[in-house]
């Protein structure tokens, strides 16, 4: 397979990164609409406060900061030998505990490091990624909107999180169906950040999906490394924190309002997107399904976009359907960096890509069986 050509990798991240569709904007690429210096569009906790105070537990959510630690531990000794049990204590985890901690992301030779804050409050749970490594950037994810903003260039962006991939694999709520299509097991015990994990596996029954190897904190459920793995069981990206602190108040934001209020501010979040259903896939992999169908039109009138994508509940996967003419030099067939494979064809005179974090096989499947509903 050839590398994954830039205009598809940056359409692919234009649906889940806020930083390369910024990348996209710069270069033409993207359908999202732009508004600068609107600064109605950026969260005004962002704006209007400077470092936020911690926030003491009471009044929360149950299951927040030490009490959640306390509720995972009662879980774990009431019932310490099931999948379930495990996995329940992460998602409860990942949304109702106070912490802090270094992640470090590796993908083939690439290292990133990420500082990590999660605050949980009677408001809601906000979540600051710092990148400690490469450009300078700071993302704050919160109702819904997740905020970019870039130091060096005095940036900030806005778009909407349902475009955006969470750090780590999240789990759907209804995961239990996840077990149609995934082996679920724990696999022994092992020491990340100086803590105990239990190590839970899912590995996919077909050849259409990627597995998953999880380390849970044996206290609090903590999510404390994670391993997307391919069909050859070969490690496609791991994340791992190499300290956390699980806090009982919410850590300070340590957002700088004054210095904020001079960034030029770009609005991502696409407006003008309009739903509709005149693609669809007639052959899926079992458990996928439709989940976003919309059309995006061109900022330039050049040509209409069609953006559907497909889900299983834990991959995903885009697909772009462009007018045939207006394609001068056009990638036909598979295309991969990383964990991220494409596949390219014209399929009834419309150019369709097809592209996610799941097997050449499951891309390739749904980009030729795309056709348009009939009138």
């Amino acid at each position: 397979m050839v590398p994954l050509p830039i205009k598809l990798f940056a359409l692919f991240f234009l649906s889940l990164s806020a930083q390369y569709a910024l990348a996209g904007l710069a270069s033409g690429e993207s359908a999202a609409s732009m508004h600068t210096n609107d600064l109605n569009s950026i969260d005004p906790d962002l704006i209007n406060s400077g470092v936020e105070e911690s926030s003491p537990l009471s009044g929360q959510t149950p299951g927040s900061g030490i009490e959640g630690v306390q509720l995972a531990s009662a879980v774990q000794s009431e019932n310490t030998g099931t999948v379930d049990n495990w996995l329940d204590m992460m998602m409860k985890s990942m949304t109702q505990q106070n912490f802090q901690g270094t992640l470090i992301v590796r993908q083939a030779d690439k290292m990133r490091v990420i500082k990590v804050k999660q605050g949980v409050t009677p408001e809601g749970s906000w979540q600051i990624l710092e990148s400690l490594t490469g450009e300078s950037q700071k993302t704050i994810r919160r109702k819904g909107k997740v905020t970019t903003i870039f130091p060096d260039k005095r940036l900030v962006t806005v778009s909407d999180s349902v475009h955006k991939r969470p750090l780590h694999a999240t789990l759907p709520e209804n995961y239990h169906k996840l077990k149609q299509y995934y082996k679920m097991r724990l696999a022994g015990e092992d020491r990340i950040a100086s803590k105990v994990t239990q190590i839970v596996q899912m590995i996919p029954r077909d050849k259409y999906r990627y597995g998953y190897t999880f380390w849970l904190d044996k206290q609090s459920g903590m999510l404390l490394k994670c391993d997307l793995v391919d069909e050859k069981n070969q490690v496609l990206e791991q994340l791992m924190y190499s300290d956390i602190e699980l806090l009982s108040m919410a850590p300070e934001k340590n957002i700088d309002q004054s210095e904020l209020a001079t960034y030029q501010q770009v609005n991502l979040q696409d407006k003008s997107e309009v739903a509709t259903k005149i693609w669809h896939a007639k052959q899926l992999p079992a458990g996928f399904a439709l989940s976003r169908s919309v059309y995006i039109p061109s900022q330039h009138n050049h040509s209409k976009t069609f953006h559907l994508v497909f889900s299983d509940g834990m991959a995903l996967v885009s697909v772009f359907v462009e007018e045939r003419d207006r394609m001068k030099k056009p990638v036909l067939g598979s295309s991969s960096m990383g964990k991220v494979n494409a596949y390219s064809a014209y399929v009834r005179n419309a150019y369709i890509t097809a592209i996610g974090e799941v097997p050449v096989s499951t891309v390739r499947m749904i980009a030729l069986s795309m056709e348009p509903e009939l009138p």
